[in-house]
């Protein structure tokens, strides 16, 4: 196949969040800042929230874990997307798929959540009655306020007001946890030429004597089954979601604005068209450059959706995609229309 590259740059607006935490302290979840303040989600988080998208519609594409990978290029999609590191047979691959930070966008005020785990009622020995554990605690251990009961500690029995031993160490952990909306900016590429090859540096010689004398590239399948790889990836930016906490925090994360690029060169330049400013606007200059020096590439097509009220200055972008639309260029409506716009031009529909 022609095509070399796929890159997807895209925004997301989400509600109250905190979609990838810091360390902080140990009674404190803190968001990952940068600039004095913008909240961002590491690379790290945006490949996890993706490789799952991926397997949750792929689920027996997916042989093995991260943690445990299995090295098969050929049957595991795992391993031939996200690369993999086998130190004791000395082998390593790159990933095909790279993904940026997702950056937050805008200032935005940030607020202070209190958190707690609730503590499991334990069973009383004697008379086999459920006892909240803290309502259980005997006079020399403290007063009720005290959040931490150690196990063998004594505790007595509400209702048989007999004595027994905690079971074990309980602990009703209250903290605090930083939350912020935003709107953020992530970018995925796909190496399209990389997947389902093995690079082998041919080496020649041993020892001090050894040298490398070119490399060997083993493809392990053909450009239908490479097709059907890289589309997988764009379907999961559609419905990308597994960022951290969405059980508790559940959050649009998926493009509100997209642009995909179709290229026969590896090329990131695409990446930097969505950069906005601390108000909501999108460079209309810089979008307009990125833009036309994307499309001077050979063998490019671009296509472009979104969802209206995002951007502060959407009627200045809607100016700059109408002028440059066109037969490698095409305004796709939403999102969604635009991944599927990609997939069918992959396809050769």
């Amino acid at each position: 196949m022609d095509e070399k590259c796929v890159i997807a740059t895209w925004q997301f607006k989400t509600d109250l969040s905190n979609m990838n935490a810091g360390e902080g302290s140990t009674n404190l979840k803190e968001l990952k800042t940068y600039n004095n303040g913008l909240p961002y989600i590491s690379g790290q988080s945006v490949r996890h929230a993706l490789r799952k998208s991926i397997q949750r519609e792929n689920p027996k594409a997916f042989k093995c874990t991260p943690e445990f990978p299995c090295g098969k290029i050929a049957d595991c999609w795992l391993c031939d997307m996200f690369g993999y590191l086998l130190p004791k047979e000395g082998a390593k691959r790159w990933s095909p798929i790279k993904a940026s930070p997702a950056m937050g966008q805008i200032r935005s005020s940030i607020t202070t959540d209190l958190i707690f785990r609730m503590v499991q009622d334990i069973e009383c020995p004697n008379c086999h009655e459920k006892i909240y554990p803290l309502a259980a605690r005997g006079k020399e251990e403290g007063s009720v306020k005290d959040k931490n009961i150690k196990q063998n500690s004594p505790l007595t029995c509400p209702k048989c007001n007999k004595n027994f031993k905690a079971p074990y160490d309980i602990r009703q952990a209250l903290a605090y946890k930083q939350l912020t909306d935003n709107i953020y900016r992530a970018n995925i590429s796909i190496d399209i030429g990389a997947l389902g090859v093995e690079e082998i540096p041919n080496i020649v010689g041993e020892g001090e004597d050894a040298k490398m004398d070119g490399i060997n590239y083993n493809k392990f399948y053909d450009d239908d089954e490479r097709k059907i790889r890289a589309i997988s990836v764009l379907n999961a930016i559609s419905n990308i979601s597994d960022y951290a906490n969405q059980s508790r925090e559940m959050t649009n994360a998926s493009p509100d604005m997209v642009l995909i690029s179709v290229q026969s060169q590896y090329n990131h330049k695409l990446s930097s068209a969505l950069r906005m400013d601390e108000n909501g606007n999108i460079d209309e200059n810089t979008f307009k450059d990125v833009l036309r020096d994307c499309l001077t590439l050979p063998d490019t097509k671009i296509f472009a959706g979104k969802i209206s009220g995002i951007i502060n200055n959407e009627s200045d972008i809607n100016a700059v995609l109408e002028d440059l639309k066109g037969d490698n260029l095409e305004i796709c409506g939403t999102p969604r229309q635009a991944i599927d716009a990609a997939i069918k031009h992959l396809n050769g529909d």
